[in-house]
């Protein structure tokens, strides 16, 4: 079971990384169109700001951070089997450690 008081960081965590995900998927699929339809002019230098490490790094940390403490606060409310609950949070856990490591991997590969 989870402490109140983490369960307040972890609520904002979840409430800090919303609106600059928000932002970063609009900048990904506004550039992703621009790259698809040469012919759209919204950004300026689509190819460059779709494939930049900052940018990427960014949303992938994001989405990693705002995804478990989302997953975590679900969890601690709507689960009430402490059994059930350990073992979710527990394989949650697990998944991001390893959606954590194949990023890493993938991003090792794609500089080398």
């Amino acid at each position: 079971m989870v402490k109140p008081r983490i369960l307040r960081i972890l609520l904002t965590l979840v409430e800090t990384t919303s609106i600059p995900l928000l932002v970063l998927c609009m900048i990904y699929l506004l550039t992703g169109y621009q790259i698809l339809l040469p012919g759209l002019k919204l950004i300026p230098m689509a190819r460059i700001i779709h494939t930049d490490l900052v940018l990427r790094v960014s949303f992938i940390i994001l989405t990693l951070i705002h995804s478990y403490s989302g997953l975590i606060i679900l969890c601690e409310r709507r689960i009430k089997n402490n059994t059930l609950r350990t073992l979710i949070e527990s394989t949650i856990t697990g998944l991001i450690v390893i959606f954590t490591a194949l990023f890493i991997i993938i991003e090792i590969m794609i500089s080398s």
